[in-house]
């Protein structure tokens, strides 16, 4: 696997390509080809970071992504760093920015979906968006999460029939980006659990344009 690597005065960065896990799991995961990799530089950084904070601590990782998702993971150069980010991340002082690509054409050159959001009740690997606020009465409010992600059109390929967004989120929860941006029917290009199968075109045209009318 090539690995791709930046780094500033503050923290290491390295490109996680899609369909792996981050961290240490059940599978081999991101964090295992690192300490694998025969690269100078990586080994490097890993012994540095090894004699700084150790596996136990996941070499002071500072974010996961999905095992889908490609995008930067980083870490901590030093203790005082990884304080300082704890801290702005407990008072939600952190915008993240993703690149995401969806089916179809989104219509909107931008849009705030603030859809409530809970974990589903029996399976731990999905969330639930919750769309009818009048119902929020019969579900646990310990489980649900107020989050807003922030969409702005990049880019539509009409070949493809898919549209490039810039997404921005400030405050976050697992799956948030997907199970958003499906709950108005633009799911991610390769989604596999917040997508119906049995959409059809027309249907799928009359809820985009239904959901957008009344997204906040």
């Amino acid at each position: 696997m090539k690995i791709t690597v930046y780094e500033d005065s503050f923290f290491y960065y390295f490109w996680k390509p899609h369909s792996i896990p981050s961290t240490f799991w059940k599978e081999k995961c991101f964090l295992d080809f690192l300490l694998e990799s025969k690269d100078q530089y990586i080994k490097s950084i890993l012994f540095y970071l090894d004699d700084m904070f150790g596996k136990e601590q996941e070499y002071w990782l500072l974010n996961r992504l999905d095992n889908d998702t490609a995008w930067l993971l980083y870490f901590a150069k030093t203790p005082l760093v990884k304080e300082k980010y704890k801290q702005a991340q407990f008072k939600w002082k952190i915008t993240k920015y993703y690149v995401a690509d969806v089916y179809w054409k989104f219509a909107p050159n931008s849009l705030k979906i603030s859809y409530l959001i809970w974990h589903h009740k029996f399976s731990k690997d999905r969330m639930v968006v919750f769309l009818d606020r009048k119902q929020i009465g019969k579900i646990d409010k310990k489980r649900t999460h107020q989050v807003d992600t922030n969409v702005e059109k990049l880019y539509y390929n009409k070949n493809t029939n898919t549209t490039t967004l810039l997404v921005k989120i400030s405050k976050w929860v697992r799956h948030q980006i997907r199970a958003h941006l499906s709950s108005i029917w633009f799911p991610i290009v390769g989604e596999k659990i917040y997508i119906k199968k049995s959409w059809s075109e027309k249907l799928q045209l009359f809820c985009i344009w239904m959901n957008i009318k009344k997204t906040p």
